[in-house]
Order: structure tokens, then C-alpha cells, then sequence
């Protein structure tokens, strides 16, 4: 994937870094955004342009602030669970904060809620399958989350501004202060899902998609730690293992990030690397891909990095290892559960025969 930030001499560091002293709290006139550098500064730091195609999915900050101000289609969700972090102290101009909690619940075991209140949630924000939606989180994940449910629906347009706010920051670009209120619609603009091939919600559903694709690659997007069956990665799910067939993606090193396919500061890497690896271990784009973690929100990010690499075929297995080990519980000969990795000596499979995990 090609990246949206230039990277800069040792000289335009140093002048960058003494603007990067500036409190957030530094006002111009208006007293609802935060100083912004110099116009010629903000072209150092910044591609003047993106090539973006309908196969895009992570965006630069340029790119963003051209579509704010030139695009009326356009809305902003800043993404997180909850309330995003800092919001208040600033954020991109017109954006509006979004839980997950719209289009997940705890109740549902997090997986993505029906067509119905998903659309409901989008169009309390304005957001319809024409909408030019842009989203952000302070972690990719969040924001793939949110996308990928989007996308799902139908709505058209669909990116993530890569990086996040920081890429914004490090743009130059002025944060807003004051909120944007919602302008709901009454409608999405659809009833039909306009992508149901891409989720698979059930592991009922995973089994099915299995027996008819029998070139699927099932791909665990979980961290090696996890994907071994030595820790589940969550204070809520108690046991360990994987789906029985699954293929390690090295993806995330904790269940809480994909820093295989993200620098430090928060864009995405480029792909290279990664797609070797996955091609190495039969993740490839002539094959139907399905990714799925604990419970989503680490598959989402792969499955976008796979659009935009040429995976036609792409899918997510919502339920995940949170679903997954609840059906093994109850029907451990259906749903068997691996640990280790296969062909080794340390690769075990738990079919209901066996003792405790």
C-alpha cells in the first residue's frame, strides 16, 4: 500500500518539531480551533495528492481535508468505544463522536448488530448508502470496525483516514473544538444489505461457508500467544485454542492491536512484508479469505488491507474465538478447537474425547 506521509529531511524535522510545542490550547481568532501552520509548511508535510480508487480504503490527511471542504456528501465519525479519548480538546473539523456500542453490544457476544439498528445508527449521524463516510480512531481497529459494518450496509463511499488523528497533527492541519451536532435522516436510503457475502456472523454459519468453499483459508488475526492456546487475550472469555483448521496471519502481537501491519505512528505499513507472509502460508488473493480474532474488531482491519491488496474474495467470521468456544462448550465434536501449530509436535485437537482444556 502506498503511504500518504513524505518523509522528511533532518531540517524540516527540526522545524516541525518547534511547532509541535504548541498547547492544544493555543486559539486563533476562532475561538474553536487550535493554531494551524503556515499553508507553505503544511505542503512540506503532506502529499499534494492521493490517487483513491473505489478500492481504497486507508486515506491521508490531505485527502480528508479536500473532502471536508469540498465534498458536501461528506461526514466525519471519530470512532471509539465509549466516548473517544480527548475528543473535546480537539478533533477534525465537523467530526462527530461514535461508539462502537452503535453497532455492537455485549449482550450480542460484540458481534455487529442486525441490518436494522445498524442503519438506524448511521442515519442518527446523517450517514446513507450516498454518504462520503470517512472514519478515525486513535487505533486503526476501532475504525475498521465501524467501516467494515458500513460497507457491509452499503454505504458507497467508505475510508479510513490512516493514522488517525495524529496523521492530521503531523499534517498541520487545525483540530476543532466545538461539536458538530448530528443531522439525522430518515432514511439509509435501502433495506437490502448490500454486501451480505462478507460476513459470515455464526459458527454455524463458518461451518456451512467451509463446506461449500473448499478452497477457503480460515485466518486468525489473533497474536501468536493466542493463536498457541496459551492465553485467551480476554478478562471475559476464559478458555484458549483456536477454530480447528485456522492458519496463523501474524497480524497482532496482543489482542489489542494489528502492529504487524501498522508503524509507530499509527499508518499503515507497507504491505509487502506482509503479503509474502501471507502468500508463504497459502493466504492468497485466488482463495476465499475469511478473517476473524476474539470478537472482530483486529479481523476488520485485515479484511481492508486485503481490498485494497486485490483479495476479491474476502470475508469476516464475526462470531469469532468468543462464539466459537461457547458452541465447542455444548458440542465439542462440531465446533473442534486447536492449540499449537499444525504439523508440529505441539499441535493438539480437542474434539470432545479428551481432557479439559
Amino acid at each position: 500500500m502506498k503511504k500518504s506521509l513524505i518523509v522528511l529531511g533532518l531540517a524540516a524535522s527540526l522545524f516541525m518539531g518547534a511547532y509541535s510545542s504548541v498547547s492544544a490550547d493555543c486559539k486563533t481568532g476562532n475561538s474553536s480551533t487550535t493554531v494551524a501552520k503556515p499553508a507553505a509548511e503544511k505542503d512540506k508535510l503532506v502529499k499534494d495528492s492521493q490517487e483513491v480508487t473505489d478500492n481504497t480504503y486507508f486515506v491521508n490527511a490531505k485527502w480528508v481535508k479536500d473532502q471536508i471542504k469540498n465534498n458536501p456528501k461528506t461526514v466525519v465519525l471519530s470512532v471509539a468505544y465509549g466516548k473517544v479519548p480527548g475528543f473535546s480538546k480537539g478533533h477534525v473539523p465537523t467530526a462527530m463522536q461514535f461508539s462502537t456500542n452503535n453497532i455492537e453490544s455485549e449482550k450480542n457476544h460484540w458481534n455487529i448488530l442486525s441490518p436494522e439498528d445498524c442503519r438506524k445508527a448511521f442515519t442518527k449521524y446523517g450517514v446513507t448508502k450516498d454518504t462520503n463516510l470517512i472514519v478515525y480512531s486513535p487505533d486503526v481497529m476501532a475504525a475498521s470496525r465501524v467501516a467494515f459494518v458500513a460497507y457491509w450496509l452499503g454505504v458507497k463511499d467508505v475510508k479510513i483516514m490512516d493514522g488517525g488523528l495524529q496523521a492530521w497533527e503531523n499534517a498541520g492541519y487545525s483540530l476543532e473544538k466545538k461539536t458538530t451536532e448530528p443531522k439525522k435522516v430518515d432514511s439509509f436510503g435501502t433495506d437490502k444489505v448490500a454486501h451480505p457475502e462478507v460476513l459470515i456472523s455464526t459458527p454455524n454459519d463458518l461451518l456451512k461457508d467451509e463446506k461449500a468453499n473448499k478452497d477457503m483459508v480460515l485466518v486468525s488475526t489473533r497474536s501468536k500467544k493466542e493463536y498457541m492456546g496459551n492465553i485467551s487475550g480476554y478478562n471475559y472469555i476464559k478458555n484458549t485454542g483456536e477454530v480447528k483448521g485456522a492458519v496463523y496471519g501474524k497480524i497482532s502481537k496482543t489482542s489489542g492491536d494489528v502492529a504487524y501491519l501498522t508503524n509507530d505512528d499509527k499508518t499503515m505499513k507497507n504491505s509487502t512484508e506482509e503479503l509474502k507472509y501471507w502468500k508463504d502460508h497459502g493466504i492468497t488473493p485466488d482463495k476465499e479469505v475469511v478473517f476473524y480474532c476474539g470478537t472482530g474488531w483486529r479481523a476488520t482491519a485485515a479484511f481492508f488491507l486485503a481490498k485494497e491488496e486485490g483479495y476479491n474474495n474476502v470475508k469476516i467470521y464475526d462470531g469469532g474465538w468468543y462464539d466459537w468456544d461457547k458452541s465447542h462448550q455444548k458440542d465439542p465434536k462440531k465446533y473442534p478447537v486447536q492449540k499449537g501449530t499444525p504439523g508440529t509436535s505441539s499441535y493438539k485437537v480437542y474434539a470432545g474425547n479428551e481432557a479439559s482444556r
